[in-house]
């Protein structure tokens, strides 16, 4: 009994047991098949809609902090940087702002996101007819008839994009009744899907960082960023005091 339960604990945690459930017959593969493509399309257009959400908050994000810094620069406050930094600052949010609009008007992800959800609603939709056609009849679908299925599979698919590769990852997580992953090789799978996730995030984030500190350094709430720069606490108050001066003043 112990070396019984031993022995499936080694499978389990190895995951010996076979990666795919075996399919009864060509129309349970096809079956499977759609079902799978269907999780995949699901995914991809959440991937999608991710990625622009994330790309308009991140223009907007740095539009704000171009606006903000000549407010700042102009009001009574004391800057850690010199006009000269602040100039660059603001010609970097700009372009970066610039780009991501480009980005944004390039990549169409909500029209792309859109176009797999009616491509996952076609498939279910077939899926339903399929399954209605298989559970009236007693005898396996005929050759011509799973033929015509395939057909319609296929002239869905060829108006729709490639999803990622990691959307299979995913789909493959999600789906215990058809792929029988567990322990180490699961628990790399889930790993590597997150971790090819988190790619798309790692330069919104950082833009949105910089910006932060650099605002915060600028009001001297930090000092990340200012011993690198080499700048001086400026008093925009006494500067502003200077320059109206008069030019023979003592």
């Amino acid at each position: 009994m112990g070396e019984n339960r031993f022995d499936k604990f080694v499978e389990w945690i190895f995951s010996k047991a076979p990666y795919e459930l075996s399919a009864i017959d060509a129309a349970d593969k096809f079956h499977k098949s759609m079902r799978t493509t269907a999780k995949c399309c699901y995914i991809a257009s959440v991937r999608l809609q991710r990625q622009a959400k994330l790309s308009y908050f991140t223009a907007g994000f740095l539009t704000v902090g171009l606006i903000l810094i000549p407010l700042i620069q102009n009001s009574n406050f004391q800057i850690a940087f010199a006009p000269s930094v602040l100039h660059m600052m603001q010609i970097f949010l700009g372009t970066a702002v610039l780009v991501y609009l480009v980005m944004i008007a390039l990549s169409k992800c909500d029209v792309r996101a859109r176009q797999f959800q009616e491509c996952e609603a076609k498939i279910k939709a077939l899926i339903q007819a399929f399954n209605k056609e298989r559970s009236l009849g007693f005898e396996p679908l005929t050759p011509a008839r799973l033929d015509e299925f395939q057909a319609h599979y296929v002239a869905i698919l060829a108006e729709l994009e490639s999803h990622h590769p990691n959307d299979y990852r995913f789909a493959t997580l999600e789906m215990f009744r058809d792929y029988y992953i567990t322990g180490l090789p699961r628990l790399k799978l889930y790993a590597s899907a997150h971790i090819i996730r988190t790619f798309v995030f790692i330069i919104p984030i950082v833009l949105m960082l910089i910006e932060v500190i650099f605002i915060a350094d600028m009001l001297g709430a930090t000092q990340v960023i200012t011993p690198h720069l080499g700048a001086k606490v400026i008093d925009t108050r006494l500067s502003h005091a200077l320059s109206e001066l008069p030019a023979d003043a003592p």
